[in-house]
């Protein structure tokens, strides 16, 4: 096939403007008017190469993402959408819905979806005794899943026969556990974590260069703190327990990345942490949503399509929706008291609170407790205050945060 990919990361992803440095470890706070501080973006791990996904450098052979494939939905004779994907076991794929699924619902026949694994070249496959060429059987997407949203954007494809395993130059890639953060913490605050991004996408927005395997490191968040503190985040979504993010400029997905691997962990011990969902309208802006796959909303789907089972919506447990309008109330004064207020939720959660402390480059936290109230205490002197707020439930644990800290004063 020669048709140019027609999209694959297929919303552009408006702004990750603010990364809550304070409440991941990093940066200092800068300035804001009045009493307040704005909390500043971390600075993200540097990329593990440096020639180019975007950022990120071509892969000669598959012996360090023997686990990504290239996928080709043939739309037409003349037309096609190409997309990535993470094999999971012989006869499983795990990638985006948005890949098979139109903006107006249309999706996809299994007929119609091509699969190449165990080569870095799409369009040098047949040439290549390596390469595996398979057709699929079966294309689910989750039940869930909205065109127009960027939530359960994931999709498992059962192969029409299985791959070889033991050839080395094709490899399964974990599943994590479930439920399980794969992002560390400390206490409360998530640090961002190296994660390696493998897809076949192209290395710019608008080139025309679909098909090579590429890869690069990005350093991964919560979705919670990429927002900005709105009713719904910077990425136009306010599912914080089911997406991962990351934003470094010049480095990350493109268009036909989507459905990629974004893997965590040393080669030869890595897991699926993510699937590549979307990228910003410009990819060199380096922005990306990926779908967490430790989620049970996630992964409930996943596994019962490994199993080859079909699941209504209503079989995967929703995770907390809502956590727009976090925010920290009363005077930031010693010995009175604060209030972090959980905004607006939804979905049956629980809730616990974190109040975090950021004096220039330093961070603290308290931890989580179910008590959204903190008092002043005199050695909060010389530190400025903001608070967030984690909810859970069956469906997953997703937190967000008031994107400002209050100065603490004396009076």
């Amino acid at each position: 096939m020669t048709a140019r990919p027609r999209t694959t990361i297929r919303t552009s992803l408006t702004a990750c403007a603010v990364l809550a440095a304070s409440l991941v470890g990093s940066a200092g706070a800068a300035a804001a008017p009045g009493d307040t501080v704005r909390l500043a973006p971390p600075a993200a791990p540097a990329p593990a190469a440096t020639s180019r996904i975007v950022g990120g450098t071509v892969l000669p052979d598959t012996t360090q993402a023997p686990y990504t494939v290239a996928i080709f939905t043939s739309v037409s004779a003349t037309s096609g959408e190409g997309c990535s994907g993470t094999v999971v076991d012989s006869t499983h794929v795990v990638t985006a819905a948005h890949c098979f699924i139109e903006a107006d619902g249309t999706k996809a026949a299994p007929s119609q979806v091509t699969v190449v694994a165990g080569t870095p070249s799409y369009y040098g496959a047949p040439k290549d005794p390596g390469a595996t060429t398979v057709g699929a059987l079966a294309v689910r997407t989750h039940p869930r899943y909205v065109p127009a949203e960027f939530d359960d954007d994931v999709a498992v494809v059962t192969l029409a026969r299985p791959l070889d395993l033991g050839t080395g130059r094709i490899a399964a890639l974990p599943l994590p556990p479930v439920g399980s953060s794969i992002l560390p913490r400390d206490k409360y605050a998530y640090a961002s974590r190296a994660v390696q991004l493998t897809g076949f996408g192209i290395t710019a927005t608008n080139a025309d260069d679909f098909g090579t395997l590429r890869t690069v490191g990005v350093g991964a968040i919560p979705i919670g703190f990429c927002g900005t503190g709105s009713s719904r985040d910077a990425a136009g979504t306010d599912a914080p327990a089911i997406l991962l993010c990351s934003d470094r400029r010049g480095a990350g997905a493109c268009q036909g990345d989507s459905g990629g691997t974004a893997a965590v962990g040393p080669l030869g011990a890595r897991v699926l942490a993510g699937v590549i969902d979307t990228s910003g309208a410009d990819c060199q802006e380096g922005r990306n949503l990926y779908a967490n796959v430790a989620a049970p909303e996630i992964r409930t789907f996943i596994d019962a399509a490994l199993r080859e089972q079909d699941l209504p919506a209503e079989a995967t447990p929703l995770s907390p929706r809502g956590g727009g309008n976090v925010k920290l109330s009363g005077r930031a004064v010693v010995g009175r008291t604060v209030t972090c207020r959980r905004g607006s939720w939804r979905s049956g959660s629980r809730f616990r609170y974190a109040f975090v402390f950021v004096k220039g480059t330093k961070e603290r936290n308290r931890g989580l407790s179910t008590k959204r109230t903190y008092k002043v205490r005199s050695s909060d002197r010389g530190w400025s205050v903001s608070c967030a707020v984690q909810a859970r439930n069956a469906g997953g644990t997703g937190a967000t945060f008031w994107p400002f800290a209050t100065k603490v004063r004396t009076r």
